[in-house]
This record gives C-alpha cells, sequence and structure tokens, in this order.
C-alpha cells in the first residue's frame, strides 16, 4: 500500500497552512495593533478618571478596578511588543535577528500581568461573593487601607511568582560558515565552537553570527516542567482559579437576581408606599445593584476570554508541547485565545460607561470642563434646559391659591412665563454648582412674591 501522500492531499495542505498563516497574520498584526491602541488610550483615561474623581459611594472597588486596569494595560503592551510588532515590520513572528534580545523580558512580563490580572479578578469575585453572601465579614474586611494593602501583596506575589519565567528563554549565537575547506557550508551553535573550529583550521574560513531565541536547560528540565508548568500553573493561574471564578459569578448572579425579587416583595408596584421607597430607601440599593451587575460583566467578560489559554494549556499537557507547537492548527488556536484576551482587556472602558452611572457622570463632568467639552455639550443640549424649567415651574406653581381663592388665569400664565424666564436666565448663566442652587432658591423667592402681589390684588378687587 502507498503510503506517500499525493499531489492533492499536498496542495490541500498548503492552503491550508497559507489560510491558517494569513489569519494569524491579521490577528497577530492588524487587528491585535488596533485594539491595543485603542484599549491603552481607554484604559490610561479610565484610570485617570478613577484617581481624579473620588468615588466616596465605593471606595474599595476604585482601588481593584484601578489595579485591574494597570495590570491589563501592561498585558495589552506585551501582547503588541511579543506578537503584534514583529507581524507589522516582518510579516511574521520572528525567532532571530536584533529583536529577539527583548524577547526573554516581554515573555517573563507577559506571564506576569496575565497572572497579575487573573489574581486581582479573582480577588474582586470574593470581595463581590463577601459583599453579597457574608456583609457582616465584608464590613470587617472590605476597609479602603485593608484593600490598598491586598492589592499591593497580590502584585506583588504576582511578579514572583512569574519570575522563573525569565530563565527559560535566552538569546543566543547562532554563526554560520560560509567557506570551510571541503566547499560545504557549516553551522556552529555558539561562538565558543567557532574559536575552536578558527584555533584548529589554518584556513581563512568566515563566519556570519546572528541573535536567536532558544530555550534553556531549566525549560527541558521535566521535573521542573512538571511541578511548575503543570501542577503550579493548573493550581494557581489557568484551571483552578477559571474552576473557582466560574462556581462565584453563578452565585453571585443568583443572590443579585434573590436581591432584585426580594426588593420587588418589599415594594410592590400598587402600593402608594412604593413611589417613597423607591424615591428614598432603594436609591443605594438600585446604584449597588448596577454597581454589582457592571462587576460581573467585567469578571464574566475576563472568565470567557480566559477559558481558550486554558484549553490550551491543557492540550499541550495532554498531547505534549513538541506536538502540539508543531501543529499549524494548534498555533492558530493559540494565536485566537491570545487575541480575546487582548480584546478583554481593551473593552472595560465600554462596560464602565454603559454600566456605570457614577463612571459615566465623572466622564461627562471631566468632558465639559474643557473647552472642546462645553461647546459639544452646548450644541447638543440647545434649548432643552429651557423647556425642562418650564416644565417644571408649570408644575409647582398652583392654579389655586392656598387660601381658596382663584388665581387669574391670564395673570397665572404671565407669572408662569416670567418665572419660567427668571428660572432659565439664572440657570444659563451660573457657572458652578453653587451658584445653580442659589440661582434656584431666588427663582423660587420670585415666585413667592408674585403670588403675594397676586393675592393683595385680589384683595383690594373684593374691597
Amino acid at each position: 500500500m502507498d503510503s506517500n501522500p499525493s499531489v492533492e492531499e499536498l496542495t490541500d495542505y498548503t492552503w491550508v497552512e497559507s489560510a491558517v498563516e494569513m489569519i494569524s497574520h491579521i490577528l497577530n498584526g492588524y487587528l491585535t495593533a488596533a485594539f491595543v491602541i485603542t484599549g491603552v488610550v481607554l484604559n490610561l483615561f479610565s484610570i485617570f478618571i478613577f484617581l481624579r474623581c473620588e468615588r466616596t459611594g465605593t471606595p474599595a472597588i476604585q482601588y481593584y478596578l484601578v489595579t485591574l486596569t494597570m495590570w491589563q494595560t501592561a498585558l495589552l503592551c506585551n501582547a503588541f511588543l511579543l506578537y503584534s510588532l514583529p507581524n507589522l515590520l516582518y510579516g511574521k513572528l520572528i525567532s532571530t535577528g536584533s529583536y529577539v534580545h527583548i524577547y526573554p523580558y516581554v515573555y517573563t512580563f507577559a506571564n506576569t500581568t496575565h497572572t497579575g490580572s487573573v489574581w486581582i479578578v479573582l480577588t474582586l469575585t470574593i470581595d463581590r461573593y463577601l459583599a453579597l453572601c457574608q456583609p457582616l465579614k465584608h464590613r470587617a474586611i472590605g476597609k479602603r487601607s485593608r484593600v490598598k494593602r491586598l492589592m499591593l501583596v497580590v502584585s506583588l506575589l504576582a511578579c514572583l511568582f512569574s519570575l522563573p519565567r525569565f530563565f527559560e528563554v535566552h538569546a543566543v549565537e547562532i554563526c554560520q560558515a560560509v567557506k570551510a575547506p571541503n566547499g560545504t557550508t557549516t553551522m556552529g551553535p555558539t561562538t565558543a565552537t567557532i574559536t575552536a573550529d578558527l584555533n584548529a583550521s589554518r584556513d581563512d574560513t568566515q563566519y556570519i553570527c546572528y541573535p536567536a531565541i532558544d530555550r534553556t536547560a531549566l525549560f527541558d528540565d521535566r521535573l521542573y516542567w512538571s511541578v511548575y508548568h503543570i501542577v503550579l500553573a493548573m493550581m494557581f493561574v489557568t484551571l483552578c482559579p477559571c474552576l473557582l471564578l466560574c462556581a462565584l459569578t453563578a452565585r453571585i448572579s443568583i443572590e443579585l437576581r434573590n436581591a432584585v425579587a426580594q426588593r420587588r416583595q418589599l415594594c410592590p408596584p400598587n402600593l402608594d408606599i412604593d413611589r417613597r421607597c423607591k424615591a428614598k430607601a432603594t436609591v443605594y440599593s438600585r446604584k449597588e445593584h448596577k454597581a454589582n451587575i457592571m462587576l460581573v460583566l467585567v469578571i464574566a467578560k475576563f472568565l470567557i476570554s480566559d477559558i481558550l489559554p486554558t484549553v490550551a494549556d491543557l492540550l499541550e499537557h495532554i498531547v505534549g508541547k513538541e506536538e502540539f507547537m508543531s501543529s499549524s492548527m494548534a498555533s492558530l488556536f493559540v494565536d485566537i485565545s491570545n487575541f480575546l484576551l487582548v480584546l478583554n482587556c481593551s473593552s472595560n472602558f465600554w462596560v464602565f460607561i454603559i454600566w456605570g452611572k457614577r463612571f459615566r457622570k465623572s466622564v461627562k463632568n471631566f468632558l465639559v470642563s474643557t473647552s472642546c467639552g462645553a461647546a459639544l455639550y452646548k450644541m447638543t443640549h440647545f434649548g432643552s434646559e429651557t423647556v425642562g424649567f418650564t416644565d417644571v415651574t408649570s408644575v409647582l406653581i398652583p392654579t389655586v391659591s392656598p387660601l381658596g381663592a382663584p388665581f387669574d388665569t391670564k395673570r397665572s400664565q404671565r407669572t408662569h412665563l416670567a418665572v419660567s424666564s427668571k428660572c432659565t436666565e439664572i440657570r444659563t448663566y451660573a457657572s458652578t454648582a453653587n451658584t445653580v442652587r442659589n440661582g434656584s432658591s431666588n427663582c423660587w423667592d420670585y415666585e413667592k412674591n408674585a403670588m403675594l402681589q397676586q393675592l393683595e390684588h385680589q384683595r383690594l378687587l373684593s374691597s
């Protein structure tokens, strides 16, 4: 039986490899670069908003989100140096050349940022679980000072845990002989070998040396691979944190749904007291509920993006690293999983802006404080404030006096317009919140004076 592949099979295999290389080039090159640039800009803007605006309602969550955003921004920068920039410069991932000198540092810090992101998300999930399921314990351990120390300790432990990665790869000098005594070309792995060859021979053989990335003996050590890459990595980075995140996220989702059901039972929509309940008692509960939903979305988004790298690590352990790295489909699977991590790290701003009411308000206040933002805001809200104050004024001015004497309808309409124009004028030219508050009080004093004048006029007519 002929075991040699046919021409059609070779053609199909070549076409598949070409398609995989093209998809990998697009993912690692252009798409990763686009999401890295936008993600870094938006993440830095988010950190600026978090640190600039004091978030008095949830101070502990602020430090979780700032630390997570910083780790994910660093992960985006490492992904750009490790995957995107080589594809944009050379058209593929390279293992030789002067660029490989940064690989040991970028490779180590990329694993560090991923580990730090996993642990920060895990601590954030545990914090939300304690806040919803064990609130008394959360009050004792969820203080601002303790959260600060916790973030520093977790970040330091992530750096220490990923430190052995730096000794797994290194840059070596690969030298090639361009002219040998017998007319052939030889390869020399190190400079020491070339020096020995030069001392041994008397001919004028020339060598061309170039740097290349290579694995160290530590990476090929079976004991180190079994303990660090399989046991410790699965326990602290990939499998166990992923399962724990799934369980805690499901538990948090159930508690949020139960909280909504209990709130509806305590405040039925048909009772008149529901309006007061919604206006006063449940305002903080609704804000906290939306904040918890935002945090659950951040956790779930990270969990979805981290599943594929976990599966890739498991497949590499099951199949073997040599067979896994030689497969083109496995390389494409790794590229897709890396791109999902980049997509997750660059999309947190949109979760904050959509689900975070305070974050959205802080962004709006910052943009309005700038000249361009104020002009744009004035253009988009032209004429809306006049209508709003007119409606509010017409509702607040009664058509019957407190003493029971009817108002003059025409006089009342003129009073409505006068008070409305006065409120609008004060609102338009106010520059600060205190000025707006003072202007509003003057507006209602003007209304009171108009009502007293109307009563005096009716008393004179009746007499």
